[in-house]
């Protein structure tokens, strides 16, 4: 037997009529590139969104940090005042429970603050991925149509 034969030929099966009767879909290769490259420009833009949403987090949660001491500091500041003044100054200034309660009352609203923009940047980020996810299955499905 000659070596072109044996590669036709694989345990008495004709390889060549084997692969000719499978129909094998051709591939736009330059449009499945085309959809790849916009796939990877949504999960880039997706990123960024994530990256620009926390960032703002983080800016936000050093104002908050910031704006709680400068009120502890004036609450602080206000009840020595208060008690160095004596009934003169006009009282005692705020009280430790309404200091707490003005804290408290700031601490729920600073936590919603930061929830919402948590939510926000995570919600644009999928937002962007899956507007690209419906496309890509549009154009995966116009490149099936187009060469059947």
């Amino acid at each position: 037997m000659s070596d072109d034969k044996n590669s036709a030929n694989l345990f008495g099966v004709d390889v060549s009529k084997l692969l000719g009767s499978f129909r094998l879909p051709t591939v736009d290769v330059g449009q499945l590139i085309d959809t790849n490259r916009r796939n990877m420009d949504a999960l880039i833009a997706a990123q960024r969104s994530v990256t620009d949403g926390y960032a703002g987090l983080a800016k936000r949660q050093i104002e908050i940090f910031q704006n709680t001491m400068e009120m502890a500091q004036a609450a602080i500041k206000a009840r020595r005042d208060a008690k160095k003044g004596g009934e003169d100054a006009g009282g005692e200034g705020p009280s430790p429970t309404e200091i707490a309660r003005m804290a408290l009352n700031m601490a729920v609203q600073n936590m919603k603050d930061l929830a919402e923009a948590a939510s926000k940047a995570n919600g644009e980020a999928l937002s962007l991925i899956n507007e690209r996810v419906k496309a890509t299955m549009s154009e995966l499905k116009g490149m099936s149509e187009t060469k059947e």
